[in-house]
């Protein structure tokens, strides 16, 4: 399965253009948007821009994913079972 996160232009290069992601910088197709703008938030998927999101998508889309970040890492932590307080909200 795949999980297109949203990043913001850094850099263009003709049809090409420098998206950062969680750290991360790449370069990806800008033909399927031709109007993107170094400072636009945007969707990727097999090095393409697949979309350009408002400023709000894009904050709305990090914190959805932060949430399921920290989701995961309670369910990967380890569990006390002698603890029954550990289980208390």
């Amino acid at each position: 399965m795949c999980l297109s996160t949203p990043g913001r232009v850094t850099k263009l290069n003709g049809a090409l253009a420098e998206v950062e992601s969680e750290g991360r910088q790449g370069w990806y197709n800008a033909l399927p948007q031709p109007d993107v703008q170094i400072g636009d938030y945007v969707l990727t998927h097999a090095n393409l821009i697949v979309a350009r999101l408002e400023p709000e998508e894009a904050r709305e889309m990090f914190a959805a994913l932060e949430e399921a970040r920290n989701l995961l890492e309670m369910e990967e932590a380890p569990v006390d079972h002698d603890n029954p307080d550990e289980f208390k909200g």
